[in-house]
């Protein structure tokens, strides 16, 4: 039973992982104001589906029962390999192949800030000094990038609790002794 989860682990975290690329490819097309905007958001939603069907495919295979340990492992491996995948690419894309489009991904980054800071009624002072420090802080470096992986990952583990819950099937059969 073992292979059959981890075989379907593998499988839709690899379809999420390209999924999730392709994605993100949309969005660097799209330009920095697609990749900032809400739009991007809705990206999430690409693994939040392959973890639902991968416990849907897991638990089909278990004769139509899914413990919710088996079902958080699944919906969780779906988001890590999904997320690692995208972040690997990001990175990148963004450092490797395209800086310019980091650089402007940093401004627009900056904009949004201050456009916030105003929204919320700093001062210009404030404004000024957060301003300052957003400039020497690079959001795509390896450390910020993986510190942000690793962020997303809490965030994951919540969403497949949810998930795993909702998809679990226990089995009212499972350790009963059996009849020879």
């Amino acid at each position: 039973m073992e292979t059959k989860s981890s075989n379907v682990l593998l499988q839709y975290g690899l379809f999420s992982a390209v999924a999730g690329i392709l994605a993100y490819l949309l969005l660097y097309i799209g330009g920095t104001s697609i990749m900032t905007s809400p739009v991007a958001f809705a990206t999430n939603l690409i693994p939040i589906a392959f973890a639902v069907l991968a416990c849907l495919a897991v638990r089909k295979k278990n004769g139509g029962f899914l413990e919710f340990s088996e079902a958080l492992k699944t919906s969780f491996g779906i988001f890590v390999i999904s997320g690692f995948a995208v972040t690997v690419f990001s990175y990148v894309l963004l450092n490797y192949i395209d800086p310019d489009f980091k650089t402007a991904m940093q401004q627009a980054a900056m904009e949004m800030t201050e456009g916030m800071l105003k929204k919320f009624g700093a001062s210009q002072d404030q404004i000024d000094k957060a301003m300052d420090e957003a400039s020497k802080k690079d959001n795509f470096s390896i450390s910020s990038v993986m510190l942000g992986f690793a962020f997303s990952c809490i965030l994951w583990f919540l969403f497949s609790l949810i998930i795993s819950l909702i998809v679990r099937k226990k089995n009212p059969n499972a350790g009963m002794p059996q009849s020879m």
